[in-house]
């Protein structure tokens, strides 16, 4: 489909004329997207009760999911956010033998605050340090990893730099030595091919909200079958125990797979909005959408190198995600000047975060580089 028919898809392009460059940050929504969410809201008022029907929309939204990394449905639990999945996983780990979770100094602030607060458990946070401040080389993790490692958990696309970790390779790495891989994938899936059984992931996180355009409020966890039933959380809810409408207190039981790390009520208006994005995604095709994004990304990168900036990002498209980093004096100002000159961007880690996506255009590649030097003066 022409570049112009997939931009119809989105108000904000279609109507409101932004230019949106920010799906590292919060992608904008379909009209698919709306018209799932005005269905759910169908459903409520006219069901005597909705459930059923509001179930069915969360399993096809798991179903989903699993389809675009290569893993079965039975193997996705649907939570609130990347956090939570950290929380379940977590609370059904022992730190006795092993107490070592090796993450990187590219994470998002949120996974080193989690694990650092494991410490009352047991667990020792230990980091692999970035050579160049964009990527963390597969070495730089085995050199934290020891007989005393239970895990390594990390960002498969930095939330900064776009830089890529090396998956198979720190799987491997993990594995040799007796632990698991935690992926966070939530700023890949979607715009970087995932396979968790070719990559040998243990388990995987991600949301809908970036790049699967489907928003906030609903995030799925991957933990591999025979794994998942390895692993009992400390915290048991009624979605996660094996009948969810048996009414079971004196001796509940796992769900089998993933569902068991699922806690209370699911987000159901969110996995409607989840499952319209998804779908999206999937017309366009994963393969698709790497290779309009690497060649965005990359014009970005020359544009900006010829306009005289720094770019934070990798240069090579084998290690870089979807996210170009422009560096500039004054990024929160220049951030404010882009926004109101109708251009969706973001600062961080002092510059100017630009994330394309599949229904972008060469010419606002330009445009934006063009504006951030006029706003730079």
């Amino acid at each position: 489909m022409p570049t112009e028919a997939w931009r119809a898809e989105f108000p904000a392009l279609a109507e409101e004329g932004r230019t949106h460059l920010n799906n590292c940050s919060a992608s904008p929504i379909p009209y698919r997207g709306l018209a799932a969410r005005r269905e759910c809201e169908r459903v409520w008022i006219e069901s005597g009760n909705p459930w059923e029907t509001w179930l069915a929309k969360v399993n096809q939204a798991k179903a989903q999911f699993a389809s675009l990394i290569n893993a079965e449905p039975e193997e996705i639990a649907v939570l609130s956010c990347a956090t939570q999945a950290f929380a379940q996983v977590a609370s059904a780990l022992e730190y006795d033998e092993r107490s070592d979770i090796v993450t990187s100094d590219l994470e998002y602030p949120t996974l080193p605050q989690f694990w650092r607060a494991q410490a009352k458990r047991g667990a020792t946070l230990r980091v692999a340090n970035s050579v160049d401040g964009t990527v963390v080389p597969t070495d730089r993790y085995e050199a934290e990893l020891s007989e005393e490692t239970l895990m390594v958990c990390g960002s498969h696309a930095y939330s900064f730099t776009g830089g890529l970790m090396d998956v198979e390779a720190v799987a491997d790495a993990v594995h040799e030595v007796g632990g698991y891989l935690f992926l966070d994938a939530y700023q890949s899936v979607g715009v970087v091919p995932i396979d968790v059984k070719a990559q040998k992931i243990d388990m995987l996180v991600a949301g809908t909200l970036k790049f699967l355009l489907g928003g906030p409020g609903i995030s799925f966890l991957y933990v591999d079958h025979d794994l998942a039933n390895e692993l009992e959380p400390f915290n048991m809810g009624w979605f996660g125990v094996d009948d969810i409408f048996g009414g079971e207190t004196e001796n509940p039981q796992f769900a089998d797979g993933a569902r068991r790390f699922e806690l209370g009520t699911p987000p159901a208006p969110n996995a409607y909005q989840a499952s319209a994005g998804m779908d999206l995604i999937k017309e366009v095709g994963v393969d698709t959408v790497r290779e309009r994004v690497v060649e965005y990304t990359q014009q970005l990168i020359d544009g900006a190198i010829d306009r005289g900036y720094d770019v934070h990002s990798p240069v090579d498209p084998d290690q870089r995600g979807g996210v170009v980093n422009v560096q500039v004096e004054t990024p929160e100002r220049i951030e404010s000047s882009l926004l109101d000159a109708g251009f969706n961007v973001s600062s961080r880690a002092g510059g100017i975060r630009l994330s394309p996506h599949f229904y972008n255009t060469p010419e606002e590649m330009d445009a934006v580089l063009d504006a951030i030097v006029e706003f730079d003066r």
